[in-house]
C-alpha cells in the first residue's frame, strides 16, 4: 500500500477517534448517569486517545504549511531571478506552445491575395502582433537593390529602421542568403521595447525573407517573447513559404 493512502487512512481513524473520545468525555464529564459507571483509567485512556489523536492531526497540518511556504518561496526565488521584463518560466506547456502550422495557415488567409508588398506589411505586422504577441516588427521591401523600411510596429519614436543591401548586417546576410534567421540570445545593446510599464528586451529576433523567383522581394523583421525560438523558426518557414506560393502568381 502507498505511503500517501495509509496517512489518508491514518487521518481519517485519528479524526474519528479525536471525535467519538471528546464525545464521552464531554459526557462523563456532564453527567456520569448518561456513560454510566466509569473508573479513572478510562478517563486516562481517553485523555491518551484525544492528545494522541489531536498531536497527529496537528503535526500534518504544520507538515502541509511548511511545504505550502517553502513552494510560495521557490515561485519567488524564480520571479526574482528571472530577467528584467521576461516573464518566469512555468511549468505548465500548453501556456507557451504554439501550433504553427495552424497558425502560419491564419496568418496566410488573412493576407490578400491581390494586394502589393508594399501595401501588405502593416497588415502583416498587424496580423503577426495579434497571432504571435509579437513586441516590435519591421517590414521592409526591396527597392532598386536597397531594402526600405515600408511598415513598422511598436517602435519607439526616436528609433529610425535603417536602410540596408543585400549582405549588410545581418537582415541584409538573410535577404542574400535567402536563409530563416531566429536569435534567442540577444545582446543587451539589442533594441529594447518601451510601453507604459516600462522597457523589455525581447527573447528572440526573427528575420524573415520573402523570396520570389530566386530573388528576394521582402524582409520581415520581428521581436517578442511569447514562444520558443524553435517553434517561431517552425512557424515561419511555413508562413513564408504559403505565403510567397499564395503572392507569387500576382507579382510583377
Amino acid at each position: 500500500m502507498r505511503k500517501s493512502t495509509l496517512r489518508y487512512i491514518f487521518t481519517w481513524i485519528s479524526f474519528l477517534l479525536l471525535l467519538t473520545g471528546t464525545v464521552f468525555l464531554v459526557a462523563i464529564s456532564w453527567n456520569s448517569r448518561i456513560a454510566g459507571t466509569f473508573s479513572p483509567k478510562l478517563v486516562v485512556l481517553l485523555w491518551f486517545v484525544i492528545s494522541a489523536s489531536g498531536i497527529y492531526l496537528f503535526m500534518l497540518a504544520v507538515k502541509k504549511a511548511h511545504r505550502q511556504w517553502i513552494n510560495e518561496k521557490r515561485s519567488l526565488e524564480k520571479e526574482e531571478k528571472a530577467p528584467a521584463g521576461k516573464p518566469a518560466t512555468t511549468s505548465d506547456p500548453s501556456r507557451h506552445t504554439l501550433d504553427f502550422t495552424a497558425t502560419a495557415r491564419k496568418l496566410v488567409r488573412r493576407t490578400p491575395e491581390k494586394a502589393a508588398l508594399e501595401e501588405l506589411g502593416k497588415g502583416l505586422l498587424k496580423n503577426l502582433a495579434r497571432e504571435l504577441e509579437i513586441m516590435s516588427g519591421i517590414f521592409y521591401m526591396e527597392k532598386e537593390g536597397t531594402f526600405e523600411a515600408v511598415s513598422t510596429y511598436a517602435l519607439v519614436a526616436s528609433t529610425q529602421p535603417y536602410e540596408f543591401k543585400s549582405g549588410e548586417g545581418l537582415t541584409g546576410q538573410v535577404a542574400r542568403n535567402q536563409q530563416l534567421m531566429v536569435l534567442s540570445r540577444l545582446p543587451e545593446g539589442h533594441l529594447k521595447v518601451y510601453s507604459g510599464l516600462g522597457k523589455a528586451l525581447p527573447s528572440y529576433l526573427a528575420i524573415v525573407p520573402l523570396v520570389h523567383k530566386g530573388r528576394t522581394v521582402a524582409v520581415i523583421e520581428c521581436s517578442g517573447y511569447r514562444y520558443s525560438s524553435h517553434e517561431i523558426e517552425t512557424m515561419f518557414r511555413i508562413f513564408s513559404r504559403d505565403l510567397m506560393n499564395k503572392l507569387s502568381p500576382h507579382l510583377s
